[in-house]
Formats: C-alpha cells, sequence, structure tokens
C-alpha cells in the first residue's frame, strides 16, 4: 500500500512539473496569462502586469486571453487583407480584359 502512495506522489509531483514547464512555455510565448485573483482568475497583460478581465473560471479566463490574442493578430495582420484584396482585384480585371478583347473579336468577326 505504501509503495502505491509513494508511487502515486512520485506521479503527481511529475505532473506538477510539467504544468509548471507548460506554464512557463505558455507565458514566454504569450502576451497574456492566467493566474488566481480572489474568487476568480484575471487575464493579465505578461509585459506589463496590467489586468484586462476577471472571470469566474479558468477555461472562460483562458477563452477570453486567447480572444485578446486573435484580436491582436487581427490587427496586426491587415497588410495580408490588403494583399489578398489587390490579388482578387488583378484576377477581376484579366477576366474584364478577356471578356473586352472577345468583344472585339466577335464585333470584328460580325463586321466582315
Amino acid at each position: 500500500m505504501q509503495a502505491a502512495i509513494k508511487d502515486s506522489q512520485g506521479q503527481l509531483d511529475v505532473l506538477r512539473q510539467e504544468v509548471i514547464t507548460a506554464t512557463e512555455a505558455f507565458r514566454s510565448k504569450s502576451r497574456f496569462f492566467v493566474t488566481q485573483s480572489g474568487n476568480g482568475w484575471a487575464v493579465v497583460s505578461a509585459s506589463d502586469n496590467r489586468v484586462y478581465g476577471r472571470n469566474v473560471s479558468y477555461p472562460q479566463a483562458v477563452r477570453y486571453a486567447q480572444s485578446l490574442e486573435r484580436a491582436i493578430d487581427a490587427k496586426v495582420m491587415p497588410v495580408a487583407a490588403v494583399m489578398q484584396a489587390r490579388h482578387i482585384g488583378e484576377r477581376a480585371t484579366r477576366w474584364v480584359s478577356l471578356f473586352a478583347l472577345l468583344l472585339v473579336v466577335l464585333a470584328g468577326a460580325a463586321s466582315a
């Protein structure tokens, strides 16, 4: 029985260390982290420790932090959206040019 308890405690210690390592890795590459605050969880900026929100449950706080990350990434990515719009505009211009050329050829054939 004692061996099973010690084995279980060893597994728990390994799991705790994995959680600590994963938390530190997340904090190092994320702009926000979630920490316990009173009766709930706070979403805190990793750069200046400013609190951006409070949630009752941990999963809600994590989802909120992820939504903040996505919102910041969306503000950083408008160049890609402009490139996509330009690509669509170039494609439309090519099709309109091809259609105009077809009309010219058809008009030439009809007049001959």
